[in-house]
């Protein structure tokens, strides 16, 4: 049986910014600009649970020569009887002057076993509104400040965590066309054995009100910080976890 994921982090396959530039926190450190870290790459990830193997999964990073941004993940997960597609873009413009993204648009689709479920948001910034494309109706966002969606969060904690900060918060719209608040701290820096080869991590976790679920992301400074390894917990299980194959940059 073929299996194909790409990761959503709708997270990260899949996973606003309520710090300034991420209002990344206190704790900023000097770093590299976004703008070395914006740059278009491939990267591919083999999906497992436990020792067993039931995805793969790829983010790919593209910029116009309009200078407008693409991030497109897709998923497809097959576990026994089991299936679950995501897909995800969003496309969105780099502010240097304040070291983040802005999105213009994000489309979420989920189909497979269960419920189908999509959602397709456009943000407006001048009147800091985001509607629902499908509805045409608009979200009750409290959009003061710096806003993201589910997709291209992640791109700007790597873009935060090059910078130097050490805690994030971010106030984004997800997949169901929700306000949300993601939190994360770094935790440690760590040696992985991954399929792609041996790196240097960063390993950043979650922040959560409770320990029911826990997700942790490790970021390789020699990879210019893209995402290598994914690991989502729920109860203290596995649920699955997500490692570099591949990388074209």
């Amino acid at each position: 049986m073929k299996r194909t994921v790409s990761w959503l982090v709708s997270s990260v396959l899949l996973s606003g910014l309520a710090m300034n530039t991420a209002v990344a926190d206190s704790q900023q450190k000097a770093g590299q600009p976004i703008e070395q870290s914006m740059k278009p790459y491939q990267a591919d990830y083999v999906i497992t649970r436990g020792d067993s193997e039931y995805g793969e999964g790829y983010r790919y990073l593209e910029v116009s020569p309009e200078d407008e941004w693409q991030l497109r993940t897709k998923s497809d997960i097959s576990w026994f009887i089991l299936s679950d597609t995501r897909e995800a873009r969003s496309v969105f413009i780099v502010d240097e002057e304040n070291s983040r993204l802005e999105p213009r648009e994000f489309i979420y689709m989920r189909t497979g076993t269960g419920s189908d479920k999509s959602f397709h948001g456009e943000f407006k910034p001048n009147e800091k509104k985001v509607r629902n494309v499908d509805t045409g109706r608009m979200l009750g966002v409290n959009w003061e400040d710096a806003l993201f969606d589910e997709a291209n969060v992640t791109e700007q904690l790597r873009v935060d965590l090059a910078s130097g900060a050490e805690t994030f918060k971010y106030r984004l719209v997800d997949e169901k066309g929700q306000e949300d608040e993601y939190r994360f701290e770094v935790l440690t820096t760590e040696e992985l054995s991954l399929p792609y080869g041996e790196v240097e991590a960063i390993k950043v976790g979650r922040i959560r009100d409770n320990n029911r679920r826990q997700t942790f992301l490790w970021f390789a400074p020699e990879l210019n910080y893209v995402m290598v390894k994914m690991k989502q917990f729920k109860e203290g299980d596995e649920q699955a976890t997500m490692s570099l194959k591949s990388l074209s940059m």
